[in-house]
C-alpha cells in the first residue's frame, strides 16, 4: 500500500533561474521522510532556463518532482492548479525567490502536530539581498518601519503564537474545500484575500520562530519600486473583493501619501497646513534617521543615506500603488461570480 503522503509542497516559478537549482536541492533534500511528500513545480511559461533547470534536476532524482503548466502565468492560477493535481494531507507554497533548510518539513510537521486545531502553520522568515541594493533593501525588509507588525518577518528568538497570517505556509488540505482556492482575478496578494476568507470563518494562523526559511529580495532599485508599487495596488484589489485584508501596516504608506498630498496643496493657503507638514515632515525624517542607522554603524555613509531614501521610496510607491488602484476598473467592478463562488462557501472552516 502507497504510504499516506503528509505534504504537498508546491513551487510556483516564471524566469526563476537565479534560484530554482538550489530551492529544488534544499526541497529534495529534507531530513523528513521522502515517501511521506510530493513535489510539485508549476511552471508559467518561462522564458529564462528555469524548465531546463528543473528538468535536468529531475534527471538526478527520477520520480521525485511533477511538473505542471501554468499557461496564465498568474500567482493565484499556479497554486490552484497545484492544489487541484496535490493528495497530501497538507498543502506547503513557497515562493520562488527562496531557500529553506533542511529542517523545513521536520519543524513545519512538529509545528502542526502541536497546534492540531491550527488551520494552517508557517515560520518566519530572514530576508537577504545580493550587491548594494540588495543589502540595502534586505534590511528595509526586516526592520519594523518598513513592514510594521509583520511578525514573520520581525519576531526574534523563540516566539510562537497566533498570527494573522503566515508565508511558506502548511494549510491544512480541508480549507480549500471549505472556503475555496485562490482568487484567480488577482494577480498579486493574493494570499491576502484568501487568508481573510479562512479568519472571517473561525480559522487560525499559527506562526513558529522553529520554522525558518529565507527570502531573496530585489537586488534593484527599479525591481525593488515595481514590486512595492504592485504589492500597494493588489492589497486594495485584493481588499475591496474579499473584505478583513487589511491591516494598519498596510493603510499607513496610503495614508502617509494622502496625507502629504492634502497637506502640501492646503500649505499654500493656510500657515496652519504649513506647519503641520513641517511638523510631521521632520518626524518622518527623524524616523528615517534612526531606522537607517543601524546600516551606517554596519557598512558606512553610503549605505545608510541609501537606506534611508529606500525606506521612503518603499512607503510611497506602496502608498502611490494603493492610490493607483481606485483607478482601476476592476476595483469598482460589482463582481457576482466572487459572491457566488466565495459568498457561500466560507463555513465551518477547518481549524
Amino acid at each position: 500500500m502507497k504510504p499516506e503522503l503528509i505534504f504537498s509542497f508546491l513551487l510556483v516559478v516564471r524566469n526563476e533561474e537565479a534560484y530554482i537549482e538550489n530551492l529544488l536541492d534544499s526541497i529534495l533534500n529534507q531530513n523528513f521522510p521522502a515517501d511521506k511528500y510530493e513535489i510539485i513545480v508549476v511552471d508559467g511559461d518561462s522564458t529564462d532556463r528555469t524548465p531546463e533547470i528543473i528538468e535536468e534536476t529531475n534527471q538526478h532524482h527520477p520520480g521525485r518532482i511533477r511538473v505542471l503548466s501554468n499557461p496564465r502565468k498568474t500567482l493565484p492560477t499556479g497554486w490552484n492548479i497545484g492544489i487541484q493535481h496535490s493528495s497530501g494531507r497538507y498543502v506547503i507554497r513557497v515562493d520562488g525567490h527562496s531557500q529553506i533548510p533542511e529542517n523545513f518539513l521536520s519543524r513545519t510537521f512538529e509545528t502542526a502536530q502541536k497546534v492540531p486545531e491550527a488551520s494552517c502553520v508557517g515560520g518566519v522568515v530572514k530576508t537577504v539581498g545580493n550587491g548594494f541594493w540588495g543589502e540595502v533593501n534586505a534590511h528595509v525588509y526586516s526592520h519594523p518601519f518598513g513592514v510594521g507588525n509583520s511578525k514573520f518577518r520581525t519576531a526574534k528568538n523563540d516566539w510562537e503564537g497566533y498570527v494573522d497570517t503566515v508565508p511558506y505556509a502548511a494549510y491544512k488540505r480541508e480549507v480549500f474545500e471549505e472556503v475555496g482556492y485562490f482568487d484567480e482575478q488577482l494577480k498579486r496578494n493574493e494570499d491576502l484575500e484568501m487568508h481573510a476568507r479562512v479568519r472571517k470563518n473561525g480559522g487560525s494562523f499559527f506562526l513558529s520562530t522553529r520554522v525558518q526559511s529565507t527570502y531573496y529580495v530585489r537586488n534593484t532599485l527599479s525591481s525593488f519600486l515595481k514590486k512595492s508599487f504592485g504589492d500597494g495596488k493588489w492589497t486594495m484589489m485584493a481588499s475591496k473583493r474579499g473584505g478583513g485584508v487589511l491591516r494598519w501596516r498596510h493603510l499607513i504608506p496610503f495614508g502617509v501619501v494622502i496625507t502629504s498630498l492634502v497637506l502640501g496643496i492646503t500649505s499654500f493657503f493656510s500657515t496652519i497646513a504649513l506647519g503641520t507638514l513641517l511638523t510631521l515632515g521632520s518626524l518622518y525624517f527623524a524616523l528615517l534617521f534612526a531606522s537607517s542607522w543601524g546600516m551606517l554603524k554596519m557598512k558606512g555613509p553610503k549605505h545608510f543615506f541609501s537606506c534611508m531614501l529606500s525606506f521612503f521610496l518603499l512607503h510611497f510607491s506602496r502608498g502611490i500603488g494603493s492610490a493607483a488602484s481606485f483607478l482601476s476598473p476592476d476595483y469598482w467592478r460589482n463582481d457576482r461570480a466572487y459572491e457566488e463562488r466565495y459568498g457561500k462557501k466560507v463555513t465551518n472552516v477547518a481549524r
